[in-house]
């Protein structure tokens, strides 16, 4: 059930006093971390310390209001202009298995293009490196949005040498079209396009954060059983969530540092409660879904970032685990200290730059770029 101040006249109230609330405490929390003894971790920085828990009051207001930030994302892609890319679904074989058009159905999704979309001027793209990153949300919730998809793509170019950066915004979990597996048929879309195109899939990095690394692990576990669709060469997945599981507010509440990282209970539970399917889950269904616990084997290089003192660590490190045990598996779990959750798409305000460097230097030299 949606919370009472998701509709008006109460939805207008909360967000007035959500904006009085934030002036209050902001002067609050700077003051009162100032002292290194005050913050979570001494090796914190003051901006750190009160950006985290600015963050959570964020996502208090999304949750509550259910404000999904999706009419701001397609605001900002028409302001792009040639940068933006409406992507129509691939042909119908494409989507296969638990990706079958039933209830759910593939449908147009757009993304933007940085620095520039593939003109007829172009050259050759044998030997251009993509990345097709798709970000976080906890399925509910959009960031397709020009300031983080700047963030992604000079990141990627400055360090893993991608020539162009795909920043990719598949279908948010709000009624039962366009839950499991919607969003996982949109990765597909946007791989299928990004190939027609005519790069070549070795020249393919995936990447994903948060739920949207949750996506391109389950995007990777599809490809290995597709016949339509060739492997990508490398895949990225940032603080993924790989626990999601119909308790998932619940069970974040029991994971070390759940006080101090940015995510909140209440919006993890609306994510899962919007993006599981009606249905009873089937088996497989549940292994895409969640896929701690459900390794797997794939011929793609897999590299994990994790903050080490984010909350969702050590459900991260033990499927990087799992997925280490497979036999043929390429995987890697690299650990940035004193990190929180998501250190791709929030390091410029953070100032991490340095943090984001090391970790794509260490998947560089993983992938072999």
């Amino acid at each position: 059930m949606a919370p009472i101040w998701s509709k008006q006249p109460l939805k207008g109230a909360f967000i007035t006093f959500h904006i009085i609330r934030t002036l209050i405490i902001l002067p609050w929390l700077i003051v009162r971390h100032i002292p290194k003894s005050a913050r979570p971790f001494p090796q914190w920085s003051l901006k750190l310390s009160v950006i985290n828990p600015l963050a959570r009051e964020l996502f208090v207001y999304q949750t509550e209001t259910r404000s999904n930030g999706m009419s701001t994302v397609e605001s900002e892609h028409k302001k792009a202009k040639e940068r933006h890319s409406l992507t129509n679904p691939a042909d119908a074989g494409v989507y296969s298995g638990v990706l079958s058009p039933g209830a759910v159905k593939p449908a147009p999704v757009g993304g933007l293009w940085y620095p520039a979309p593939i003109s007829k001027e172009s050259p050759t793209l044998d030997d251009e490196k993509v990345v097709l990153h798709f970000p976080g949300g906890a399925f509910v919730l959009a960031f397709g949005q020009e300031m983080y998809g700047q963030a992604v793509s000079t990141a990627m170019s400055k360090h893993l040498k991608a020539s162009r950066t795909f920043f990719a915004q598949y279908r948010p979990a709000v009624d039962d079209a366009t839950r499991f597996p919607a969003a996982l048929q949109d990765l597909v879309t946007f791989y299928s396009y990004i190939l027609s195109l005519g790069f070549k899939s070795q020249n393919v990095i995936l990447s994903g954060d948060s739920a949207g690394g949750n996506l391109v692990v389950a995007l990777l576990r599809y490809l290995e059983t597709s016949v339509e669709l060739p492997l990508p060469g490398a895949a990225i997945v940032w603080s993924p969530w790989v626990h999601v599981t119909p308790r998932a507010g619940a069970d974040y509440e029991t994971c070390r540092n759940a006080g101090s990282d940015v995510l909140i209970p209440s919006l993890l539970q609306w994510g899962a409660d919007a993006y599981f399917p009606k249905h009873e889950r089937t088996p497989e269904e549940l292994a895409y879904i969640s896929p701690l616990n459900h390794p797997f084997q794939t011929r793609v290089p897999l590299f994990i970032h994790a903050g080490a003192v984010e909350a969702l660590y050590a459900a991260i490190e033990e499927f990087a685990k799992q997925m280490t045990e497979i036999d043929g598996n390429r995987v890697k779990l690299h650990a940035t200290d004193f990190t929180t959750h998501d250190l791709i798409m929030s390091y410029p305000g953070l100032g991490m730059e340095q943090e984001v460097k090391n970790a794509l230097t260490d998947a560089s030299s993983f992938f072999g770029l």
